[in-house]
């Protein structure tokens, strides 16, 4: 077994940024101190740039000239504009996977689907475990695809961070959704 060596500072800055950027855990709208983040993340300042870098380029954060980084702020527009998006790449690599002889991703896609639909609470807790069980469900029709653009394109919607955000919001109670609602879909 080949390992990948040790990872860099900049490679572990990026993903702990990352993860916090999609564990909602950051304040959305207010500008960031590259200081406060090199902290957070466990680097110096310098090495937390590259990070800033690659997640602009993923659009997680934005830098604003002269002012500096901040979480993007989910207005009601842009969180209905990012689920437009996601509804019209995955209805396409739905019909691919259909399409073609796929029956173990069809499984799987049904069995995911039949988690979220069986899954509810009300703590922090079962909000991050629908959350993270909506996230696969979507991820599985990207990668069962076979489109590694669209598998990037669906992590750049900021999907875990709209699916954390939905969960929140009611889906992960309940709501009023059908029983069977992503198993239907």
């Amino acid at each position: 077994m080949t390992s990948a060596g040790p990872k860099t500072n900049e490679q572990i800055a990026y993903e702990r940024l990352k993860s916090m950027l999609i564990n909602d855990e950051l304040p959305r709208g207010e500008f960031l101190s590259q200081r406060m983040l090199a902290k957070k993340a466990g680097v110096v300042v310098i090495t937390v740039r590259e990070s800033l870098r690659r997640l602009q380029n993923e659009g997680l954060i934005e830098n604003i000239p002269r002012w500096g980084v901040r979480v993007p702020e989910e207005t009601e527009e842009s969180l209905r504009d990012n689920y437009f998006m996601r509804e019209v790449l995955e209805t396409a690599a739905v019909e691919r996977i259909m399409s073609q002889d796929h029956e173990d991703i069809k499984r799987r896609l049904l069995e995911a689907a039949k988690i979220c639909d069986e899954m509810g609470g009300e703590t922090e807790k079962d909000v991050k475990a629908f959350a993270k069980a909506h996230m696969e469900l979507h991820m599985i029709i990207a990668r069962g695809s076979g489109s590694p653009l669209l598998i990037k394109d669906m992590e750049q919607l900021c999907l875990r961070g709209l699916m954390y955000q939905n969960a929140k919001r009611g889906w992960g109670r309940g709501g009023d959704r059908h029983p069977t609602h992503h198993q239907d879909l």
